[in-house]
């Protein structure tokens, strides 16, 4: 039965995260900022949501099917407090838009379910062009994730401002979550792997024993 069987599709719950993206593949950066959104927001449950495909990645030859990210999503919060993936985005299939994600689980939780959208300050730099931003930014709440050490620039916040609006600026502002932000690329990770480097600690052992198991990326 799919998760969109049910009524309420990722469990009854009344304040959860979706930390969207294309995961590929899913590393300790994803998981580190799922809990401290987590933790600092006082959060149900923070779920990975892979997408079907990524907007930004419709001719990526280095995207690995849908089935492998979730199944490497699955395997990144194993045993994780409050972390959880979604196979909400991979069952709807398509090109996965945020503006669709936050219409569909909104109808089904309703006004009074708080629902935060996780993004980094590099996709809030890249939000103004995301499909219907405007109107994205009004029905959906999001917590930012912001670097403790380097917080958003004041150019980033103009860039939202003449873009969005001064409430859509204002609203994205008090969604800011400070975090202590783990760098990892994905890109680099890939690249380690068709090289065949070690990986120093990017990866949870389980997901690199399957990247490995199936040869993905190259390994």
């Amino acid at each position: 039965m799919s998760e969109q069987a049910d009524a309420k599709p990722l469990g009854d719950l009344a304040r959860f995260g979706v930390l969207g993206g294309s995961f590929n593949p899913v590393h300790v950066g994803h998981i580190s900022i799922a809990q401290q959104v987590l933790n600092g927001l006082k959060l149900q449950r923070v779920f990975l949501m892979p997408a079907a495909q990524p907007p930004h990645k419709q001719r990526d030859a280095e995207l690995v099917s849908a089935a492998d990210r979730l199944a490497m999503c699955r395997l990144a919060v194993e045993n994780m407090h409050g972390l959880d993936a979604s196979d909400f985005e991979l069952q709807r299939g398509g090109v996965s838009y945020t503006i669709e994600t936050a219409k569909a689980l909104r109808a089904a939780y309703g006004p009074g379910v708080e629902i935060r959208f996780i993004i980094g300050s590099d996709s809030l730099l890249e939000l103004p062009t995301w499909r219907k931003a405007p109107e994205l930014v009004k029905l959906a709440d999001f917590a930012v994730a912001d670097r403790r050490e380097a917080p958003i620039g004041a150019e980033i916040w103009e860039k939202v401002r003449a873009e969005l609006g001064e409430e859509s600026e204002a609203k994205l502002r008090a969604s800011v979550v400070p975090i202590e932000r783990v760098d990892v690329s994905a890109t680099a990770i890939r690249k380690l792997l068709k090289d065949g480097a070690k990986i120093p600690g990017y990866l949870r052992r389980d997901v690199e024993a399957y990247i490995r198991k199936k040869h993905l990326y190259g390994a």
